[in-house]
């Protein structure tokens, strides 16, 4: 992993600083040049073979160049590295991870996105992309890889062990993607590859065909010159897919309920018939019946307040460019540049047929209570009533990234001085635009998890819901028009690095010693929900509000969009009736898009800005112990990090009258948007130690002990302060806000961590690896948990008097982190061998495969009503059992590929009720066939078994989201010369 950083200066001089340094130090250097020690930054899989050796290629080379970097390495690591740009076989650089010993992924439209590295999840983890930290457009640290084409990535190493040089911020691990340094690889290539794309999900919609297709480009070549050698790698990928998906949602809050209706299903009546039958009310935890309500007191179940099945159309386009440009002026100088760019637009139409009001009237059928094939509180089938609505939305998501920077390498003598300036951008923005039509009255309905386990089984009484007059209630409040920007994002990382190193000579004990340090500035920005709702339509254009909504109805129906939604679960919701989004928007407003608000401020924006400057040193070692060779290094890296976070307070009014003594309090439209700026600070010391004992030709010992930390999410540092005010009350003198925010003064999660692995290399094809480790956390974020006093001024009007600042008394509530040692451990098992000594064809196959099993003391309590009857959650992302394995076989040009991957589940918050992700297995496909050495055809199948996402709040039977995304085909052809 490339040295770390140092400076000391603000912004604009470090930016000109790593623009200006290449130009200025590059000739200085030259002057003195020297001849130069190979490489410090090749990569260490590239070699040159032997004359006479047996050059193999493919599945078979892959294998062994990884196994190469971890037995050559002086940490613990795992790693799949392949010399040629464009090799791995893998769909995206998150499919590639997967691949790793003890990584794992969340899944984002049928891919893995997200990764955790032993249990700990995305948060946890540290990503950099040739030895930089990488700028992510999501809500916390976690990179996106799908950003980066796998086809423009040659290698990724997940370093499980820390050295003083590593950038902190990686407990669970740090993630490196390599890309290609030109004169390191030594060879002119160029190549070419276009895939078409095959989704049967996509082709099952009515209007398309499933097609798709990516297709990139790629140049590598060196020049020789009167002014050193240069060299160029550049590449650039185009994808335009499609990503459909099914999906089934309920609300993010689940609660608790033990009331039964009598009957809950019946839709009409007066009030005091419906209220008789307990149609006419929610669910309850009571103690005995509501008085006047028709009901009964029973088991304890966990329901949620609205339930949804959402068809998803989605087109995916992506363009990305990854370049590097070196040169050599002098043997013993190497200067070089690069560059990635992408962007991704995503354009997803939603089609919902939502049951709006999931408590009303409930009658539990059967409720899980552990005994039964049910988990414990899981409403699996049940009655009521409610409002059904079909809600049409268009989200579009732009994404942009772009990174780079500059690194000079100079070797005078036994000297390594390398200068280092990078930066890295990522923007991200979301608008939705959404309409609703409702049901003419309310429906009784069944709901059956029984005979369909993940995705229920509805039945509709006296109502046909592929039946777009069903949909026609014409009140001025049953639709709405919502053009929403949902969310402006940016995130930039601007950093510097300097970093020596000084190689003794000799046998000595010490081999070499290294210094240097990095400062880099963070900024995170966001602005959310800048809206222009329409919820109450208004009539235009001489009709009344009633025949605008029965011409929407009539005008604006459209086909159910797909001939199969779920095809593979046992629902009987196959379709219903639907309008189109932007027919109906232009009938309830008369626009087509109503004009966005002007930029605005509110507590959910924030501007955080992180500064950290780090410095290190460190000592590499080799000796004997006795009979055994060992070496190993020791250091001690310093952080430290201010925060700055910037925030705002809407206005408030509060108006008392002391006669009554009570008080109203109400939002202030001619007050000032309060700006606070709160700020941060911590330091550490980290030590590290990592010792590798040889203790024969093909097995290794290592042992390491280090300190580490990972930062919490950026944007739980926001201070902007949401007032929640209670909107009246009696007693004037206790005004009553419920005040949250976020929390600059958050600490990251801290660990002391021990690692022993034990490594069998019997042959250049073969690994056999055990490794244990323990961790002793303590400092994780636990959301909305702390209070903390704080006093605002809030416009106040006593008794009809003048408008006055008055200062109240509020406790904030805010994220904490958890004062108590946590405890993770864990064990992995990797193995890797290809049966080359079988005869014949059988000496074609090979096979590579890894399994993680981790355990956690963690917990992270429920925020709901659902608290008092669940227990705390385990670390965010921790699956305890991880496991991969990919069987191969390959000879005279033809390659056979399946791989499988497996996660049990792991906690995954969203908000409200906590969350968990059930375990899901996923198997992979691919063929690949030289038909001449410049030509190769390639397949693949991905997620052949059709595997589905399922999540679920209040137990593994209470299901909160399932998503379908279906197999993917792709086939293609290469051509490189």
């Amino acid at each position: 992993m490339p040295g770390i950083v140092f400076s000391a200066f603000g912004r604009n001089s470090l930016r000109l600083a790593l623009l200006a340094s290449v130009c200025a130090v590059a000739p200085a250097y030259a002057q003195t040049a020297e001849p130069a020690p190979d490489s410090a930054q090749a990569d260490p899989a590239q070699t040159t073979p032997e004359e006479g050796a047996i050059i193999v290629t493919g599945a078979r080379a892959e294998q062994r160049s990884s196994i190469d970097v971890k037995r050559n390495a002086d940490v613990i690591l795992d790693g799949i590295v392949n010399d040629e740009i464009g090799a791995l076989p893998d769909n995206s650089v998150g499919d590639t991870l997967e691949r790793i010993t003890g990584v794992s992924a969340d899944r984002f439209k049928g891919n893995a996105n997200e990764l955790s590295v032993r249990g700990l999840g995305p948060t946890l983890s540290f990503s950099t992309f040739n030895g930089r930290e990488v700028s992510t457009a999501g809500a916390d640290r976690s990179v996106a890889f799908q950003q980066f084409p796998s086809e423009l990535v040659n290698g990724v190493i997940v370093y499980k062990t820390q050295r003083a040089d590593f950038l902190e911020g990686g407990i669970g691990g740090v993630i490196e993607l390599k890309s290609m340094r030109p004169l390191d690889y030594g060879k002119s290539r160029l190549q070419a590859e276009i895939r078409g794309t095959y989704l049967p999900k996509d082709d099952a919609i009515i209007g398309r065909d499933g097609l798709g297709y990516r297709a990139n480009v790629s140049l590598v070549e060196q020049f020789h010159t009167g002014i050193g050698e240069f060299g160029i790698a550049i590449g650039y990928q185009r994808q335009d897919v499609a990503a459909p998906e099914d999906y089934y949602n309920g609300n993010s809050a689940f609660v608790p309920c033990n009331t039964s209706a009598t009957n809950g299903t019946l839709a009409t009546g007066t009030t005091a018939v419906l209220n008789a039958a307990g149609a006419n009310s929610n669910c309850v935890v009571g103690t005995a019946p509501r008085t006047g309500i028709g009901e009964t007191i029973g088991t304890t179940y966990y329901t949620t307040q609205s339930r949804s099945f959402r068809q998803q159309n989605t087109r995916e386009l992506r363009n990305a460019v990854i370049g590097a440009l070196q040169w050599r002026p002098a043997p013993n100088l190497d200067i070089a540049i690069d560059g990635q760019w992408s962007k991704r637009e995503s354009t997803e139409n939603r089609n919902i047929l939502a049951i709006a009001e999931g408590l009303r009237g409930v009658k539990p059928i059967i409720i899980g209570d552990g005994t039964n094939g049910f988990s414990e509180g899981a409403l699996v089938k049940y009655s009521g009533n409610s409002n059904i609505e079909n809600q049409l939305e268009l989200r579009e998501r732009d994404e942009r990234y772009k990174g780079g920077g500059a690194t000079i390498t100079w070797r005078p003598g036994n000297f390594t001085l390398t200068a280092d300036g990078s930066f890295s951008d990522s923007h991200r923005t979301e608008t939705q635009k959404a309409t609703r039509m409702r049901s003419t009255t309310r429906v009784g309905y069944e709901l059956d998890y029984s005979e369909s386990p993940i995705v229920p089984r509805v039945t509709f009484f006296n109502f046909d819901v592929n039946d777009p007059a069903a949909f026609g209630a014409n009140a001025n409040t049953a639709v709405y028009a919502r053009n929403r920007f949902v969310t402006d994002r940016k995130d930039n990382i601007w950093a510097g690095r300097f970093d020596g190193e000084y190689k003794f000579e000799g046998d000595g004990f010490l081999t070499s010693i290294k210094a240097g340090g990095r400062y880099s500035e963070h900024q995170r920005q966001l602005d959310n929900n800048r809206n222009n709702d329409v919820n109450t339509i208004l009539p235009y254009g001489g009709m009344t509000v009633a025949q605008i909504i029965g011409n929407a109805n009539a005008n604006c129906r459209r086909g159910f969009p797909t001939t199969e939604y779920f095809p593979t679960t046992s629902t009987n919701l196959t379709s219903w009736a639907t309008f189109d989004n932007q027919c109906l928007y232009k009938a309830f407003t008369g626009s087509d898009a109503l004009p966005l608000p002007a930029e605005s401020r509110d507590p959910s924006d924030l501007d955080v800005t992180e500064k950290i400057t780090a410095a290190y040193a460190m000592a590499n070692f080799r000796g004997d112990l006795g009979d055994t060779g060992f070496s190993g290094n020791i250091g001690l890296r310093y952080v430290k990090t201010n925060i700055t976070s910037l925030g705002y307070r809407l206005p408030y009014k509060v108006t008392i009258d002391t006669a009554s003594d009570n008080y109203t309090v109400a939002a202030d439209p001619a007050g000032t948007i309060q700006t606070d700026t709160l700020k941060g600070e911590y330091q550490y010391w980290l030590p590290s130690l990592n010792v590798s004992f040889n203790l024969s030709d093909k097995v290794k010992l290592r042992a390491a002990g280090y300190r580490a930390l990972s930062r919490s999410p950026i944007e739980s540092f926001g201070a902007g302060i949401a007032l929640n005010p209670q909107a009246s009350g009696t007693g004037s003198s206790n005004i009553i806000f419920n005040p949250t925010s976020g929390n600059p003064n958050l600490k990251p999660m801290r660990a002391w961590n021990a690692d022993l692995s034990l490594e069998f290399y019997p042959s250049r094809d073969t690994l056999f690896s055990v490794a244990g480790y323990y961790k002793w956390l303590r400092g994780a974020v636990i959301s909305r948990s702390a209070g903390i006093p704080t006093t605002i001024a809030v416009t106040t009007v006593v008794d009809g008097g003048a408008p006055t600042q008055a200062n109240y008394n509020v406790n904030v509530i805010a994220p904490a982190n958890d004062p108590d040692m946590r405890h993770l451990y864990g064990v992995e098992f990797t193995g890797s061998h290809n049966f080359s000594w079988l005869p014949g064809i059988l000496s074609g196959f090979g096979v590579n495969g890894s399994l993680n099993i981790a355990w956690a003391n963690f917990q992270y309590p429920d925020t709901s009503t659902l608290a008092a009857y669940l227990d705390p959650e385990n670390l965010i992302g921790l699956s305890k059992y991880v496991a991969n394995g990919t069987v191969y076989w390959e000879k005279k040009g033809l390659s056979f590929r399946a791989m499988y991957r497996y996660r049990s589940h792991y906690y995954k918050p969203n908000g409200g009720t906590n969350r968990g992700v059930q375990d899901a297995g996923y198997l992979n496909l691919s063929a690949q066939y030289d038909v001449t050495r410049n030509v190769q055809l390639k397949l693949q199948a991905l997620n052949i078994t059709n595997t589905k996402d399922v999540f679920y709040k209040g137990g593994y039977d209470s299901i909160a989201e399932v998503s379908e995304s279906g197999p993917q085909y792709y086939f293609g052809v290469r051509i490189r010369y």
